[in-house]
């Protein structure tokens, strides 16, 4: 007799006995006697979704990515533009001190200012 042969006779119920269940079977047939390939599609399911995590993960993080990047194009623009109103800033500064030093010129307060009429 082959062993496969010997595994059906052994399932064989008597009369009289209950028929194992058929999860019991089922179950007993899965996991105790072709344990490698139900260990294989364990692997793989869990592969899959570590994969699926990880694609998730990284389309967050270049979404984000993107975002910086285009925070970091404004923040660009900001400063350009705060550094060009400095620069006209400090040329009316500059302006103003050379007419104060070559020019002696004062500022107007009311005390010296003269109002003349035509």
């Amino acid at each position: 007799m082959a062993k496969g042969e010997a595994k059906r006779k052994k399932r064989q119920t008597k009369p009289g006995e209950r028929p194992p269940s058929l999860v019991k079977a089922l179950a007993r047939d899965i996991f105790i006697e072709h344990w490698f390939v139900s260990f294989l599609a364990v692997l793989v399911v869990g592969s899959s979704m570590l994969l699926a995590n990880t694609s998730h993960d990284v389309r967050r993080a270049v979404a984000e990515s993107q975002q910086l990047r285009e925070q970091r194009q404004q923040r660009e623009i900001e400063w350009q533009v705060l550094r060009l109103e400095m620069t006209s800033l400090s040329e009316s500064d500059r302006i103003s001190r050379l007419a104060r030093e070559q020019l002696r010129m004062v500022e107007v307060t009311t005390k010296n200012e003269k109002i003349i009429t035509l």
